[in-house]
């Protein structure tokens, strides 16, 4: 009987040790600290899911009606059961025909000087009629905000958002990170169907928010020196026809229409933005002459009324350029993967002009256990990206990948101890079957 009780107790051990490998990997994934985040029930009598506030702005009386001036009028929230991401329900928010601007809050408690991450999962439909797609020429303004200090308005001018984005018919992701001043930070989930100078009121201007989730991404900074800003770097290309020497006149017979050259193509009208991502690390915010490039690094170039568009940075020396970018201010920012951690401040604001090109490289490096070498300090350094549904480019095979060297070695000891135990139970089943045998 003891020998059966000490076979039933390797067994189990057996058990264990194949799988342990995961946990390191759950625990990885860190904590929800938000209360309800899948915006399940009970709703209240006004609509908004458990745990969670309504906020949305309202114009004057009026202005309802003049849909070119983007007026917003109070929207209906409710329970959605027909469009959910996870779980039970998500939080609906909607109108019909007239715009609006409006979203949910909650304040949580965190730790001060802290980093966050802001993120849910957001779906839109804005349509005449309830039979077809969602128009895409619709403008969703769908945003992730985060107030640093608390405050639980919002319109305080510390919220730090997201670039805003668009989710016809499909469940797309926003994010935004910030660092906590104090105790407390409020996160804000918000869309905004309300564009000046443009008729956006149709029957059906849905917006469903559906899991999210906050988490600390990073801990209290160190005493160190604020990150420099983004390189400029000289820009690959100009747009601006390049004057070159005129040679001597020499007599050349009159060209048959034949032999008319091809018209050249115009280039986009506007002007053109680079950006890139370098491997800083000593983080000294420049790329030295043995630093290579860094993969990975998603760039969003957006103003207060234009969203440009998104790319990935590709890890090699070619930068990803946006064309035909209309003259304005606009902010480019870059979302590090969580192995990284950014040694640039995270966003620029820079001047587009008419055949001009701008050029940003911004700086980061594989992260370093216990030690933050970046100061998110200051509103400018935490605004990050929504993830959009248009196609990014795809991150080649080459881009660098974080060091897991210790992870791997412990991997390996854990199938070391599995393959001792496996052994050792062999050996007790063939000893206690001979015994029983003879």
């Amino acid at each position: 009987m003891k020998m059966k009780h000490l076979i039933l107790l390797l067994t189990v051990l057996v058990l264990g040790l194949i799988a342990a490998p995961d946990a390191p990997e759950a625990a990885a994934q860190g904590t929800n600290l938000l209360q309800n985040p899948g915006f399940d029930g009970p709703f209240d009598d006004r609509g908004a899911a458990n745990s969670w506030v309504r906020w949305h702005r309202e114009s004057s009386a009026d202005q309802f009606g003049d849909c070119t001036n983007g007026y917003f009028k109070r929207p209906t929230w409710g329970q959605a059961t027909d469009f959910v991401y996870d779980g039970g329900s998500a939080q609906y928010i909607g109108n019909n025909w007239d715009t609006w601007s409006a979203g949910m809050w909650q304040n949580v408690t965190v730790t001060p000087g802290s980093t966050y991450r802001f993120s849910f999962w957001a779906r839109g439909y804005g349509s005449m009629d309830s039979t077809d797609p969602s128009f895409t020429g619709l403008n969703m303004g769908i945003r992730a905000g985060i107030d640093p200090d608390g405050s639980g308005l919002w319109s305080d001018g510390d919220v730090v958002w997201s670039a805003p984005g668009n989710a016809h018919d499909q469940w797309v992701q926003f994010s935004v990170e910030a660092t906590a001043v104090g105790s407390t930070i409020t996160v804000f989930t918000s869309a905004n169907w309300a564009v000046p100078g443009v008729n956006q009121c149709y029957k059906f201007l849905n917006t469903y928010f559906d899991a999210a989730s906050l988490v600390e991404v990073g801990p209290p900074p160190t005493n160190t020196p604020p990150p420099p800003p983004p390189t400029a770097v000289p820009p690959a290309a100009t747009l601006a026809p390049v004057a070159t020497a005129t040679p001597e006149f020499t007599p050349t017979p009159q060209p048959t229409p034949t032999d008319a050259p091809s018209p050249t193509p115009e280039p986009p009208p506007g002007g053109r933005v680079c950006v890139n991502a370098f491997d800083d690390r000593n983080a000294n915010g420049q790329q030295d002459a043995d630093e290579g490039y860094m993969g990975g690094v998603t760039f969003t170039v957006a103003s207060t009324e234009l969203m440009v568009g998104q790319a990935i940075s590709s890890g090699t020396d070619e930068p990803f350029c946006f064309e035909g970018v209309p003259p304005g201010s606009y902010q480019v920012t870059q979302l590090a993967p969580g192995r990284l951690e950014m040694t640039t401040a995270a966003s620029a604001t820079i001047a587009v002009e008419e055949n001009k090109t701008v050029g940003l490289a911004f700086g980061s490096r594989l992260r370093v256990t216990g030690i933050s070498n970046t100061d998110t300090s200051s509103p400018d350094t935490v605004a990050s990206a929504a993830q959009l549904p248009t196609p990014l480019p795809t991150m080649p095979a080459s881009a660098p990948v974080a060091a897991e060297g210790g992870a791997n070695m412990a991997v390996v000891g854990g199938f070391i101890a599995i393959g001792v135990a496996v052994v050792l139970l062999g050996g007790l089943l063939f000893a206690l079957l001979r015994r029983q045998t003879g």
